[in-house]
């Protein structure tokens, strides 16, 4: 038997564990440096080392990750705008019960397939941060990041769905196909486990400012934990987005037909990109990270509009603030693309389940910094749930997975 840190499973654990902890360094920056500065601005300078340190990538890694694996033709076809704006699309066929699903590119006239483009969800996804620094202005920083860490089951169960969607796509019978990113009803149980873990760690920081029942739904409390919700949703869409991005501009880019493609294509081949070679992971890699970058060269701007046009959350950007966001797109950028490259090389969506160490590790962050947990009983409960939780989904990785 392969020992797990040397197995393909154990890799991915590694980059995700990685990531978590660079993940839950942005509470305590947060709280150190952003708690009086305006949200939006203090997003626009994270987004900007998030298009920095991907965007290096992209340039240096592209003769090997894109040349070496596209043809001339395919090449000019990445340049183009139509190729960028196609998406996965659930269809119900005359005849036929179960859904099928085809890549379609966007009809002009369609100002609801806008919305349901992956590099549009990219866009506004990008504006995660911003929510969560808005949240803390409003809410204790422990608060709002609890909430704010429910993202990573969030993501499990979307995309769960998305990679259903892409069975679909490839025509993959559910009985033979492969059994990458299923997940069973116990799979299910223990990410909602994963959840409640993080309900108890809520509770147990909340002691100083939510005191009784009136203090849980003061106008006050209701907005910030609302702010920190919309941040956490955002948070789990940007990833969910970029993937969606990269696969779909895979498909329009390989599996596409040469003539016209009017009603939308199916793929040519039933495989999963992961086991089309080196060659094809190494595209999806450098076509999500693509989406990603492109996400938040738009963002910036919209950043500083959203800064501008609300004066409630103005705030000064002080000399602190700046080199906290910046070491906070720093780590974020890095963490983006550690996961999203775990993701395409991961067996199923639940390793996603080890970002709820995030909050444990940003809680102690913040311990460390003179905020106190006024329940740590709680507070070590919910942490002991996800831990054993997490063993038991990254140590049984075939248990929880159905066969497909």
């Amino acid at each position: 038997m392969t020992p797990l840190s040397t197995s393909p499973r154990g890799r991915v654990i590694g980059l995700v564990l990685i990531a978590t902890f660079l993940y839950a360094s942005a509470p305590p920056l947060l709280h150190l440096t952003a708690s009086e500065s305006n949200p939006f601005y203090f997003n626009s300078l994270i987004t900007v080392m998030q298009v920095t340190i991907p965007g290096a990538f992209l340039l240096y890694s592209k003769n090997t990750y894109v040349n070496n694996r596209l043809s001339a033709d395919q090449r000019l076809q990445l340049r183009r705008l139509r190729a960028h704006c196609t998406g996965l699309r659930r269809m119900r066929r005359s005849g036929s019960v179960e859904r099928t699903v085809v890549v379609k590119e966007l009809d002009r006239k369609d100002v609801l397939g806008w919305i349901k483009l992956p590099v549009v969800w990219a866009l506004i996804s990008s504006l995660h941060y911003g929510f969560l620094a808005w949240s803390v202005t409003i809410l204790e920083t422990a608060v709002a990041t609890t909430i704010f860490e429910l993202w990573p089951v969030f993501l499990v169960f979307t995309l769960a769905r998305h990679e259903d969607s892409d069975r679909r796509f490839r025509l993959a019978p559910a009985s033979t196909g492969h059994p990458r990113r299923a997940i069973s009803k116990e799979r299910i149980a223990l990410t909602v486990l994963a959840g409640a873990g993080l309900a108890l760690m809520l509770g147990s920081q909340a002691g100083d400012q939510i005191r009784s029942v009136a203090d849980l739904v003061s106008h006050e409390a209701v907005v910030g934990m609302a702010i920190a919700l919309v941040a956490s949703l955002l948070a789990a869409l940007s990833v969910l987005s970029s993937l969606a991005y990269g696969k779909t501009l895979y498909y329009a880019l390989v599996d596409a037909p040469v003539a016209g493609r009017p009603g939308g294509f199916t793929s040519t081949s039933a495989k999963p990109i992961e086991q089309r070679g080196d060659a094809d992971r190494r595209l999806l890699v450098w076509l999500t990270l693509l989406g990603y970058v492109l996400s938040r060269v738009v963002a910036l701007p919209v950043n500083v509009l959203i800064g501008m046009l609300t004066p409630q959350v103005q705030g000064s950007m002080t000399t602190g603030a700046v080199l906290g966001a910046l070491a906070m797109g720093t780590a974020a950028s890095v963490a983006g693309i550690l996961l999203r490259v775990g993701n395409i090389r991961s067996e199923d969506v639940a390793v996603n389940s080890l970002l709820c160490f995030g909050p444990a590790v940003s809680l102690l962050a913040l311990m460390a910094l003179g905020i106190t947990l006024p329940r740590f009983d709680l507070f070590l409960v919910g942490a002991v749930l996800i831990l054993t939780v997490n063993v038991m989904i990254q140590l049984r990785p075939q248990a929880g997975i159905r066969s497909r």
